[in-house]
């Protein structure tokens, strides 16, 4: 491949990073987080999105997964490039530069048990997403408890979160956004607090579905009002 080839596709790849993947990253993390006011709040907002009807696979593939493929794809093959030696150059970014590569290996395995499991494998016309995490967090899953899918799905949310922080920095340097030292540092605790931000409202997902089910064994009607809200309704 051509410096001015590799050098094209970098970029795409690390456009595809922050529009639309990043941004989606965003809204899904906000929604997740709602759960943490309650398990129906949380069912009204992900509602919202089945209003699509027939157009969100549509959606979903041009904005989510398509995107998705090829960002994966592109990454892998610059990660199969990469020479890491934080033995030898012991700062900061280079430090970043390094666990950016391990993150992406995290987010790849973590993001394809998500999708599979959460959009292939989960029935969502028959069971809402609350309690399918409610489940997986208390019962547990595949033989492991939950409290194993509760740090699984914390260490690979923290893994995507980084990527993504860390992958904003490197777009702004790689854009021309942010030229020189003291703008790519100012940029550099914009997208650290943004980590904090997501940090936050993934810890707060984590809790809010934990408690879904102690709540469903104290109030029995609990899962079928949540059944009941999660009820497609398609545009129209």
């Amino acid at each position: 491949m051509t410096n001015t080839r590799y050098f094209y596709l970098r970029r795409l790849h690390s456009l595809l990073g922050v529009i639309p993947l990043g941004v989606f990253l965003l809204n899904h993390l906000l929604t997740n987080s709602t759960a943490i006011i309650s398990a129906e709040f949380f069912e009204e907002k992900v509602k919202l999105i089945h209003l699509l009807g027939p157009f969100l696979p549509i959606v979903e593939a041009v904005l989510i997964f398509v995107p998705l493929s090829l960002h994966v794809a592109l990454g892998i093959y610059i990660a199969s490039q990469a020479k890491m030696n934080t033995s030898t150059i012991k700062y900061a970014r280079n430090y970043a530069y390094s666990f950016q590569r391990i993150t992406g290996w995290i987010a790849v395995v973590y993001i394809s048990y998500h999708v599979i499991h959460l959009r292939f494998m989960h029935d969502m016309h028959q069971e809402p997403f609350s309690i399918t995490l409610a489940k997986m967090f208390s019962e547990g899953l595949w033989g492991l408890p939950g409290v194993v899918w509760i740090l699984l799905y914390f260490i690979g949310g923290l893994s995507v979160i980084f990527h993504f922080a860390n992958g904003l920095c490197t777009f702004c340097m790689r854009w021309g956004i942010t030229v020189g030292p003291k703008s790519q540092r100012s940029m550099a605790y914009v997208a650290g607090g943004l980590g904090v931000m997501l940090t936050l409202m993934l810890i707060s997902s984590i809790v809010g579905f934990a408690r879904v089910a102690p709540r469903m064994k104290s109030e029995p009607g609990l899962e079928q009002k949540l059944i009941q809200i999660h009820e497609p309704k398609e545009i129209g």
